[in-house]
């Protein structure tokens, strides 16, 4: 996913249109391979404006799978990203400035792009809203199955509590 600078790079307004399509096999997340199941695809603009400080947007769309949170049944997450970086040539220009330093006539998007999809990662992934995860004793998915185990396993330090709303 290269960009390359040399006819932007001209004078301040200048812009390209830009279309890439990868395919990724896996990145780590909280310390899990995830695999796309769809290519990365990145369209945008790339525009010089001005003070050599150049702007690359666009929308990111791509899918991977990873396991849901109750059930862990392999789920696909669908990623459509919106996303603005600014780039600068100019070493001396300050992180403050939210401005990514480069060099060369090219720019490497492969990074920044992978980046804005873990930025944008829920924060809990489901395979469906009311999915009731699996059973803590049996491990059935409760999804599929109604296990029979019993739900009044009561913890002993809480054992008291329990007689708290019974009424003589």
């Amino acid at each position: 996913m290269r960009l390359s600078m040399a006819r932007v790079k001209q004078s301040a307004g200048n812009a390209i249109d830009f279309n890439f399509d990868e395919r990724i096999n896996h990145i780590k997340v909280k310390r899990e391979n995830v695999r796309f199941v769809e290519p990365v695809k990145v369209e945008g603009t790339l525009e010089n404006l001005g003070n050599r400080i150049f702007e690359v947007r666009g929308l990111i769309r791509t899918a991977v799978e990873y396991p849901c949170f109750r059930c862990l049944k392999n789920t696909k997450v669908n990623f459509n990203l919106i996303f603005s970086i600014k780039f600068s040539d100019i070493p001396a220009i300050s992180r403050e400035d939210e401005v990514v330093a480069f060099s060369g006539e090219e720019i490497e998007l492969r990074p920044y792009i992978l980046e804005e999809i873990l930025l944008n990662w829920p924060s809990q992934i489901l395979c469906r809203p009311d999915c009731r995860g699996i059973c803590p004793r049996c491990g059935a998915d409760l999804n599929n199955v109604n296990c029979s185990c019993e739900d009044e396993d009561t913890d002993p330090r809480l054992a008291a509590l329990k007689n708290f709303l019974k009424k003589d």
